[in-house]
């Protein structure tokens, strides 16, 4: 199993849907010849914790690129996106644009579209900020507004005829869509998946998720 459970489950989760490859802690940075480039701050690299390639899906759907946050208080949408709107805001002595660089900072979006490109071959995608729970109040305001937003998504863009999608999405979420999709006919291929088939098969009723 990988370092971060969280990978992990999204790793599985993607891996369960048919026609679909992954890969994980894909690096890249951005280029030296970028005219915004820092040796400083943009040196080191940043990685897609899981990219999937989805082969009988089309458009933004047929990549998938999910960065995972397993903070254990949740994911405040509302407070990050007023702190990503604001470079110099810091989170625990950091730069808030340093947690999501590739969202918040143009060449930083631009690397991971050029890197995802590499690896697939599209320059299309959808971008999963996975969480481990949602804080905050209005959350489906705050999230379409997260979602939508017009400058992270240009941030992510490969070029301007690119076509990018970004979706938050809470551990719950995964973990319910892959219970509600899992047949106990054939063994599963991952941990995620064999979890929930002893699960299912020993009878144990999860609160909040229904078949």
């Amino acid at each position: 199993m990988k370092e971060d459970i969280l990978e992990q489950a999204v790793n599985d989760w993607l891996l369960s849907q048919p026609g679909t490859f992954t890969k994980h802690n894909v690096k890249f940075k951005p280029s030296k010849d970028d005219p915004k480039f820092k040796e400083g701050t943009d040196a080191v690299n940043s990685d897609i914790d899981v990219l999937a390639i989805h082969k009988k899906k089309k458009g933004v759907s047929r990549v998938s690129a999910a960065s995972c946050k397993s903070w254990q208080n949740g994911f405040s949408v509302e407070g990050w996106y007023t702190k990503l709107k604001d470079p110099n805001i810091k989170v625990n002595r950091r730069e808030a644009w340093r947690y999501f660089r590739e969202i918040a900072v143009r060449k930083w979006g631009k690397a991971l579209a050029k890197k995802i490109f590499e690896e697939t071959g599209s320059k299309n995608f959808t971008y999963y900020l996975v969480v481990t729970k949602l804080n905050g109040k209005n959350l489906n305001n705050s999230i379409w507004k997260f979602e939508n937003d017009k400058v992270f998504l240009n941030n992510l863009k490969y070029d301007s005829k690119s076509k990018v999608r970004i979706r938050i999405i809470t551990f719950k979420e995964i973990f319910t869509d892959h219970f509600q999709r899992l047949k106990l006919k054939t063994l599963e291929a991952t941990e995620l998946g064999r979890l929930i088939q002893i699960v299912k098969a020993s009878g144990v009723k999860l609160m909040g998720i229904d078949e």
